[in-house]
């Protein structure tokens, strides 16, 4: 990142907390997502690189869909598309200032992804006994 793009993200994330309802602040750019399998104690891998066993809870990175990969031995596995979605969650200062500088939160948070959340979250995939 160039030092000018550094120095827009840190003015963003300091006039951020002027915007009640930026969700840079309240939400962060990353979140906590869960992957159920039935049965339990498959394997679960992503395209962004983590892996873990079912039941598992992780932080990722709200922006960006990945692919997920489960599979246990005795199962069909299966891959499911996980979609970074944005959220409508909105906040204003319209009222208190008497000017829209919205703006200033939907900047920072299309910085940071702090406005998407994945889809589906939780992930439980029903892994199907072979033949």
């Amino acid at each position: 990142m160039r030092i000018g793009g550094k120095r827009r993200l840190l003015g963003l994330l300091v006039l951020c907390p002027l915007a009640t309802g930026c969700a840079t602040v309240t939400r962060g750019p990353t979140e906590t997502f869960t992957v159920r399998s039935k049965p339990p104690g498959a394997t679960a891998s992503s395209s962004s690189g983590w892996e873990c066993v079912t039941p598992c809870t992780l932080q990722v990175n709200r922006r960006g869909d990945f692919i997920v990969l489960v599979r246990k031995e005795g199962y069909s596995e299966k891959t499911v598309k996980v979609q970074s979605i944005r959220t409508g969650k909105k906040g204003s200062l319209r009222k208190r200032v008497g000017a829209d500088v919205g703006w200033i939160g939907s900047a920072a948070d299309a910085v940071t992804g702090a406005n998407y959340e994945h889809a589906p979250n939780p992930l439980v995939v029903t892994l199907e006994p072979d033949e």
